[in-house]
């Protein structure tokens, strides 16, 4: 591995205890055990004073994400942190053999790799893998497994592994804490 980065969401993402409890408190369809369930919820995750969430989110439009605001939330999330990843290493994006995008939620046509292709006016012969519809933590453990195996037929190549999650559209609103 030559290199990681990690996204910082934009500073107008961000959440305080008390945001987070708002968001969690405008919903009408919620009684007493949900809001205490949720609560519990916050406070053993790790919520914190800079807590960052998706805009639709912050904008009150949960219920109603769109395409638009997926595909927003992942070209932020990817492009920064690949844009701060090639400045940081000094790899240029022709160098790239091989990238491998890894969104459990999120299968969008065209591609994420595809998105990231033509952003960064990639080769036409790279190699391009979307994972999607495993588990959050299980989807990092695979993509970079995939790259391993990748490796021992396309040897001395160069990867990027792009992993994230999308959240918006995905935000779930009602009473079922087993969902």
């Amino acid at each position: 591995m030559l290199s990681y980065q990690c996204h910082k969401a934009a500073e107008d993402r961000k959440l305080d205890t008390g945001s987070c409890a708002k968001i969690v408190l405008r919903n009408d369809s919620l009684g007493i055990e949900e809001y205490k369930f949720l609560s519990k919820t916050m406070v053993s995750s790790g919520v914190g004073e800079e807590t960052y969430c998706p805009r639709n989110v912050i904008e009150g439009r949960e219920e109603s994400a769109s395409l638009m605001d997926a595909l927003s939330d992942m070209d932020d999330a990817i492009f920064d942190t690949l844009d701060e990843l090639l400045a940081k290493t000094g790899v240029s994006p022709s160098e790239i053999d091989i990238i491998v995008a890894s969104v459990s939620l999120f299968s969008p046509a065209p591609s994420l790799t595809a998105r990231v292709i033509n952003r960064y006016k990639m080769r036409k012969d790279i190699k391009a893998f979307n994972l999607s519809r495993m588990e959050c933590s299980a989807s990092v453990v695979v993509a970079v497994d995939l790259v391993k195996q990748l490796f021992k037929t396309y040897r001395n190549s160069s990867a990027i592994v792009v992993s994230t999650e999308s959240i918006g559209p995905n935000w779930y609103s009602g009473k079922d804490v087993t969902s």
